[in-house]
């Protein structure tokens, strides 16, 4: 039986050390864990990604390296993610964040485009006034 929606967006934002994903991490562990099938596919030299729709997991050396959220709409919201009520592509993160208590720092701001760091150390990225894409490093 898949394991599915084992990843939550709010610990993914708050609590990195409660997630299912590990710095040490190694190919089969993830894919021993989550027993779904990923689009697998290699972007460099020693880089690889796992991705299952907009959930991408990149791993250096055979190791978990970090992972995206995008916001994409070719890609449908994964189901490895306990989305928490939060519609990746209709909703606004920053609100989202509000109401659930999720303090955000911003990060960098620029005319089009604005970083924020939730406390857990995931980066969101907002394009215009739309989700781009979440991102968190993995490695300590």
């Amino acid at each position: 039986m898949p394991r599915l929606k084992t990843i939550s967006l709010r610990t993914l934002l708050t609590d990195r050390e409660k997630l299912p994903l590990r710095p040490d991490d190694r190919f089969e562990h993830l894919l021993d864990r989550f027993r779904v099938p990923f689009y697998a596919g290699r972007v460099g030299k020693g880089l690889f990604t796992l991705q299952r729709e907009n959930l991408v997991l990149y791993l250096r050396d055979g190791v978990l390296n970090s992972l995206e959220l995008t916001a994409s709409g070719f890609y449908q919201p994964s189901d490895l993610v306990n989305w928490c009520g939060f519609d990746i592509i209709k909703d606004n993160i920053l609100g989202w964040c509000e109401t659930q208590g999720i303090e955000l720092r911003l990060v960098q701001e620029t005319e089009e485009s604005r970083l924020w760091e939730a406390p857990s150390g995931a980066l969101i990225a907002i394009q215009g006034d739309r989700l781009w894409n979440i991102a968190m490093s993995v490695q300590p």
